[in-house]
């Protein structure tokens, strides 16, 4: 892909999300590249790395988390969703501290209930506990209504004021009756961007740490991304641009990027 410094991001819904850089995206002039040269006993291409390590594989880290938080994040926005699920499993018939085996047994569940709801969307975070412990949190649609099963219960909620106190709603909560490999609530979603918020908080720094070189998150093939295009424009009409945007959007932010001697900003405005 050619530099940028300007990215209008349309959403299905077409809001359309811009983001203009301080600094050319992707131009060897801001980010130079480190020398390569080849391994003498293998011939594989190394590279220098012209940084302290340490804050090298910090940065490594922050880009590899910003990716997938932006993936997950565009895959929940851009897609329709009906319920809100989360889902742990049981210590007699999951060990719940090993992400391999829980991955093996969440991948099979989620290939099961494909075969009994053939219109299944799905998007599917972890979540480690406090004591190293996974369970998971998920967006669905297309569920089979047989499937769908209410437990008996209602939401419950915490009233902030003088005093805080719990109240139960109206809202039910349900199950889904094929997963039999631990605890699990599905609720109704009824605002979109709350619940896309709600599951790309999960995707933290501590939690990545853990999981190098292991899937992230799951979703079905169905779903959709939003259109990205790139431009470049000159510091005239990037100017230009970031004034009519600060007049009419309705989310706007300021974001901030330091590795070494180089700074990178965006301004981001939502329409």
């Amino acid at each position: 892909m050619e530099p940028y410094n300007v990215k209008v991001i349309t959403y299905p819904d077409l809001t359309k999300q811009y983001r203009i850089y301080r600094n050319m995206v992707g131009s060897s002039d801001v980010y130079p590249r480190p020398p390569s040269d080849r391994n003498p006993f293998d011939g594989k291409v190394t590279k220098t790395i012209l940084v302290d390590i340490a804050q090298y594989v910090d940065h490594v880290s922050d880009v590899s988390l910003k990716r997938t938080k932006k993936k997950v994040y565009d895959y929940a926005r851009s897609n329709d969703w009906e319920w809100f699920v989360t889902f742990t499993f049981s210590r007699d018939k999951v060990n719940r501290y090993d992400y391999d085996e829980c991955i093996k047994k969440l991948s099979k569940w989620l290939n099961n209930l494909r075969r009994s709801s053939p219109a299944l969307s799905y998007l599917v975070v972890p979540e480690q506990h406090k004591d190293g412990a996974y369970h998971f949190h998920g967006l669905f649609s297309g569920i089979d209504e047989k499937q769908i099963v209410w437990t008996g219960r209602y939401v419950v909620k915490r009233l902030k004021g003088l005093r805080s106190r719990f109240v139960r709603t109206s809202d039910k909560i349900y199950k889904i009756g094929s997963y039999k490999l631990g605890w699990m609530t599905a609720t109704l979603v009824k605002d979109k961007e709350k619940v896309t918020s709600y599951i790309t908080k999960y995707i933290t720094k501590d939690m990545l740490n853990g999981l190098y070189g292991r899937k992230r998150y799951w979703c079905s093939r169905n779903l959709v991304l939003p259109l990205e295009e790139v431009l470049t424009l000159d510091e005239t009409d990037r100017y230009i641009l970031s004034q009519e945007l600060e007049e009419g959007s309705r989310f706007k932010k300021v974001s901030q990027v330091c590795y070494g001697d180089m700074t990178q900003s965006v301004n981001i405005y939502e329409v």
